[in-house]
């Protein structure tokens, strides 16, 4: 009988494995290697800022104080300069207001023209 695989020539090709094993296995390596030399690595930090055992930290208060006064200062001015701006108002709407009533009086004092037979009642 004759064999239906008729190509016999080109076997199919190996396969190889292991080259994407070993470069995982290798950045593994480099990244613990990495992290040990950045964590256990190093001596003790000298720090060259610290002259002696004892640090000094001092607060001026009277800049404090007067920077609260400063503060408190210019809210005052604030709220003076709104009740001046609001006391305006109010008195130019009281202008406004009278106004506004003396016209009215003086249109309610005009002669009121009716047709027919009426008397005018004071």
């Amino acid at each position: 009988m004759s064999d239906p695989n008729s190509n016999h020539s080109n076997p199919p090709p190996q396969k190889s494995g292991g080259s994407s094993i070993a470069l995982i296995v290798g950045g593994l390596v480099v990244a613990v290697v990495v992290l040990y030399w950045l964590f256990a690595g190093g001596g003790e930090v000298q720090n060259s800022d610290v002259v002696g055992e004892e640090t000094n930290i001092n607060v001026e208060a009277e800049s404090a104080a007067e920077s609260i006064e400063d503060a408190g200062a210019a809210a005052i001015e604030e709220v003076e300069e709104g009740a001046a701006e609001a006391e305006a108002v109010i008195e130019e709407g009281a202008a406004e207001a009278e106004a506004e009533i003396e016209e009215g009086a003086a249109e309610a004092e005009t002669t009121i023209e009716v047709d027919g037979d009426a008397e005018v009642v004071e």
